[in-house]
């Protein structure tokens, strides 16, 4: 009788357990389905989730070229390719937040970033993307994050024709859960695996960039702190940011590469504020691709500011590819001297180890400083410029 009573409790138990782990399979995948990427989709989006497309990967033509330009919004530019380029850098680019949706569990807008990838894609050229993590109805601390509103890359500001700009607003997402989820399905709808992609991708995006020079204005490091304002916090809470949406983006593509955001130059107080970014545990670990900027600003050292960064990097024992996402050296008071300092920055560049550079100007003779400003070229001096920069990237 014992037996039976030992038997017939062990079944009980057993049945018990199995119920168990039902209703826990149960509840995990509404978990998933209230809180994962699906959620944040419109129907017709949702409907395009069971489908799959071609698997596609960037063209090894494209993946051997060393050269962009910033730009990457128009249907069409020939310059780019014409100059000895394969790549682009939106700038500031549709990769926004604020831009792709307007409230939390509202659905995501893709019509500009889906333009931005066809256009290129059609080009052969390759995109670097630039995650900006501002919505304007998630931003928290309003009084603190607000940029001046003299800002360039408002839209009340623009006099340069741009079709992109930035929100009022420019700190840490309140709401991560939110901004994760956000920045996952943006990344899978281009990674280019075959599944959740946009319809007829053909160049993915792999090359991802998590904001862009947050050390610009950080504690008053610029003089022009009013007209260009990329970020509002400082290097800890940038560091979370990297981490927070570099996780993000490898959840959607483990073989995705990521950039950090591009210092403004080698300035001490820009280097300074890095030295406190990869202080942060963590940091290190989480972005491929370091990134150096130089407006014209490498104070004579002609590698557009490769040199000093790369011995930044050193300092923290961190061996990693160096980009170059914003170089130019225009301190010539001749287009033709423009060039040659062009020309010599970009062979110091690639000396110190530069991977890969985009060059911010498409005319040596443009002699404007102050970049908000729209430019008028002549088809003369544009012509000229394309084959100075030929010069330049066929040598690599």
């Amino acid at each position: 009788m014992k037996k039976i009573i030992i038997i017939v409790f062990s079944l009980v138990l057993v049945i018990a357990g199995l119920f168990w782990l039902y209703f826990q399979i149960i509840d995990n995948h509404k978990s998933l389905e209230n809180n994962g990427v699906n959620s944040n989709m419109s129907d017709k989006n949702k409907n395009f989730q069971s489908s799959s497309s071609p698997i596609v990967s960037i063209p090894e033509k494209i993946l051997a070229n060393k050269f962009g330009w910033l730009g990457g919004s128009e249907p069409d530019n020939p310059f780019v390719g014409d100059a000895g380029g394969a790549w682009v850098r939106p700038h500031p680019g549709p990769f926004l937040w604020d831009a792709m949706q307007g409230g939390k569990n509202e659905a995501i807008d893709f019509s500009k970033t889906d333009q931005i990838v066809q256009y290129q894609q059609s080009q052969n050229y390759g995109v670097l993307a630039t995650i900006w993590p501002f919505a304007e109805w998630d931003q928290p601390r309003r009084d603190l994050c607000a940029v001046s509103n003299q800002d360039e890359f408002l839209r009340q500001n623009d006099t340069k024709g741009r079709i992109d700009y930035l929100p009022l607003h420019r700190c840490n997402p309140t709401d991560w859960d939110e901004y994760r989820k956000w920045v996952a399905v943006v990344v899978e709808r281009y990674d280019g695996d075959g599944a959740n992609d946009m319809p007829g991708l053909k160049i993915p995006i792999k090359y991802w960039e998590v904001m862009n020079e947050p050390d610009l204005s950080f504690a008053g490091n610029s003089p022009d702190k009013n007209r260009l304002n990329f970020y509002k916090e400082g290097p800890k809470e940038y560091a979370t940011l990297l981490i927070q949406t570099a996780w993000a983006i490898r959840l959607s593509d483990e073989n995705a590469r990521i950039l950090i955001a591009g210092s403004a130059g080698s300035d001490k107080q820009f280097l300074d504020f890095y030295r406190q970014v990869f202080s942060v545990a963590g940091v290190q670990d989480v972005f491929d691709i370091g990134n150096i900027h130089c407006i014209s600003n490498d104070h004579g050292a002609n590698d557009f500011n490769v040199g000093a960064y790369k011995n930044l990097l050193a300092e923290f024992k961190i061996a990693k590819p160096i980009w170059v996402t914003e170089a130019e050296s225009f301190n010539g008071q001749t287009a033709a001297e423009n060039y040659e300092l062009t020309k010599k920055s970009t062979w110091g560049a690639m000396l110190a180890g530069a991977e890969r550079i985009f060059y911010t100007r498409y005319n040596f003779a443009d002699f404007r400083t102050d970049m908000s400003q729209k430019t008028v070229d002549s088809e003369e001096s544009i012509r000229f410029s394309v084959q100075q920069y030929q010069n330049i990237t066929s040598q690599f």
